[in-house]
């Protein structure tokens, strides 16, 4: 099937948060009163423009994921406005997998009942974590009791596929505080776990604490410890590893996210949304573009001229390539080496020659016609990525 005819997937943002946590630096906001029905009528309008451009129209979604933000603090009527219009401009794959991102204190038994019955089958929930200590570090506003109730809650609506996201190597975290977490998480047998270590990123309350010497992280032995604990105990669960930061049950792992990783073309609505077009003319690899962040502002140019795109960017070989790379390398299944040398037209090894370096450090591995990182080599995963950014 060629390219612009094959499904692809949709990406919502709803950036409304009922408060926004010192570590993130996603496009969320704090409001005094969320604007749901304009911010969804725009959600609606943007959907039309793009079922009107060639490259989109006339191809089903295969997977549709609702994040943010706290997509939990829409109605459920709302969620299912905006998938009878992306059914009814596109068409849903009867396979389709749809996600919701929730937030502990933003579950509520009724709600999630009505996400199930307007078409939503998978929920992410951020927990981060159940220890009360690490929740008031983190900036939550929910409760460890919270936490507990929203995973209870999420099974009585009958959600069999559901992820939870736990953050490690918090300042002051022991093993044990990770041992506690990982029994607690794993006491509701979710088949899709989500562990990533803390890191600070720039910008945010955290990121000044850290420049000032308020935040002092963990070292490399404690956070390698704790990754090897996480590993071992999902593992033994019966999660595999899918992905450095990603663990699931067979056939539950997050489909929406490996499109991503195995550079698929997505579209993007909502403020602040990025999407990514694959293609090859010309030397150029790929296509990506992002909306205006601010809500206020996307909601206005949406009504004016149905889109909001502020700017764009086109890949050429060695960046397409790149991005390729760092991303099909964070799936344990790694990368196709055939794929990479149909879509580049020349091997990976010939782009990248520190291969044969990795492999003799035995931190990459070649086999069945696949590139991927060797257990040792996810461990160190960054030093890797640098070569390909």
């Amino acid at each position: 099937m060629p390219a612009d005819k094959e499904p692809f997937s949709l990406y919502v943002h709803i950036p409304y948060c009922v408060s926004k946590c010192p570590y993130c630096d996603f496009n969320s906001h704090v409001v005094p009163e969320i604007p749901e029905v304009d911010y969804t009528a725009a959600l609606i309008q943007e959907l039309n423009y793009y079922a009107c451009i060639n490259h989109w129209r006339g191809r089903s979604l295969q997977t549709i994921f609702f994040g943010g933000g706290t997509p939990s603090t829409f109605q459920p009527s709302s969620i299912g406005r905006i998938l009878e219009s992306a059914a009814a401009l596109f068409g849903i794959d009867s396979t389709c997998e749809i996600t919701l991102e929730a937030n502990p204190g933003t579950v509520d038994s009724v709600n999630f009942a009505g996400y199930r019955s307007c078409g939503v089958n998978r929920i992410s929930v951020g927990v981060q974590s159940f220890q009360p200590h690490l929740l008031k570090f983190l900036g939550r506003v929910h409760s460890a009791d919270e936490a507990v109730k929203a995973l209870q809650v999420i099974g009585d609506a009958g959600f069999e596929n559901f992820s939870l996201d736990l953050i490690y190597a918090n300042p002051g975290q022991t093993l044990g505080d990770l041992e506690n977490d990982l029994n607690t998480a794993l006491r509701f047998q979710s088949p899709h776990l989500s562990a990533y270590n803390l890191t600070i990123e720039e910008g945010t309350p955290f990121y000044r604490a850290y420049r000032s010497g308020g935040i002092r992280l963990l070292n490399e032995e404690e956070e390698i410890a704790m990754a090897e604990l996480i590993e071992r105990r999902l593992s033994d669960a019966g999660l595999r590893r899918y992905e450095i930061s990603n663990y699931a049950r067979p056939g539950f792992h997050s489909r929406h996210n490996v499109n991503y990783w195995q550079s698929g073309d997505y579209l993007g609505i909502g403020a602040g949304a990025h999407s990514h077009q694959r293609i090859a003319n010309h030397g150029i690899y790929g296509r990506r573009w992002w909306n205006e962040k601010n809500p206020a502002h996307y909601m206005s140019t949406i009504s004016k001229s149905g889109q909001a795109v502020i700017d764009a960017e086109e890949s050429d070989l060695n960046r397409a390539a790149g991005e390729h790379m760092f991303s099909g390398l964070r799936l344990v299944e790694g990368i196709c080496l055939e794929a990479f040398a149909t879509r580049f037209g020349k091997s990976a090894a010939e782009l990248y020659p520190q291969i044969s370096q990795w492999v003799g450090a035995g931190l990459i591995e070649i086999d069945s016609n696949r590139l991927r990182l060797t257990p040792r080599g996810i461990l160190v995963a960054n030093s890797i990525f640098v070569h390909f950014v």
